[in-house]
């Protein structure tokens, strides 16, 4: 029995080795792109973002809410277009290795053009349809 769990003991630290280096070398740094974007998106938001993020001092508390979550929604479409953008440029490139698209860095200005065409036209008629709700 003692043998039994020694190996088991021996087994789970191996695995756990194996998840660090895999999480490090794979997880990380696809983590830090994304996080580096995000904050890239943050500081330059597309003008759909700075628009609804303009007219909350207008509306009330419940309209605020419903801004926060198209904002965040928003910000999570817009990081997943520039993120799949990255992966097809590292793609194109022959090396989809997750330390290139750390050292591959968007512009900001390029960042906040990053629209969808579709919510570009939805946006405003929700904003209006939000205005037209609470008024």
């Amino acid at each position: 029995m003692v043998v039994n769990t020694k190996v088991q003991q021996d087994a789970a630290e191996i695995i756990e080795l194996i998840a660090q280096n895999m999480h490090g070398k794979y997880v990380a740094p696809f983590e830090e792109a994304i996080k580096c974007r995000s904050e890239m998106l943050n500081q330059n938001p597309p003008p759909e973002i700075a628009l609804l993020s303009a007219l909350k001092p207008f509306v009330d508390s419940k309209c605020c809410t419903v801004i926060d979550k198209l904002v965040s929604s928003y910000n999570m479409a817009t990081l997943a277009k520039v993120m799949a953008e990255d992966l097809a440029y590292a793609r194109g490139r022959g090396n989809i290795h997750p330390m290139d698209l750390v050292s591959r860095k968007p512009r900001p200005e390029t960042m906040s053009r990053m629209q969808f065409s579709t919510l570009g036209i939805l946006l405003p008629l929700i904003i209006l349809l939000i205005f037209v709700e609470t008024h």
